[in-house]
């Protein structure tokens, strides 16, 4: 059974690093390394909370949080360490 924030990404910048560039540029189309294109984008959360949300052909398919960036699963157990390697090979 896969368990919140298991497994591990090594990411050169740190998740605020990610959220400010997506703040200053605003939403990003990226791609993995398995070719998947995607969009990253940065928002607040109704409780405060910054996240960053990973979508697919205008579907979101996971979100990142500060807790969240570094790990392959996110806080609700989907697979975010992709998009989060990309991101972060895209702003550094």
């Amino acid at each position: 059974m896969i368990e919140a924030h298991q497994g591990s990404v090594h990411l050169g910048g740190s998740f605020a690093d990610a959220f400010n560039y997506l703040m200053k540029t605003g939403s990003c189309e990226l791609k993995t390394a398995a070719d998947t294109i995607f969009t990253a984008s940065a928002s607040g959360t109704r409780d405060g909370r910054q996240v960053i949300r990973f979508f697919q052909k205008k579907l979101e398919y996971g979100r990142a949080y500060s807790c969240c960036w570094g790990h392959y699963y996110n806080c609700n157990r989907t697979r975010i360490g992709m998009y989060c390697k990309a991101l972060d090979i895209s702003i550094s």
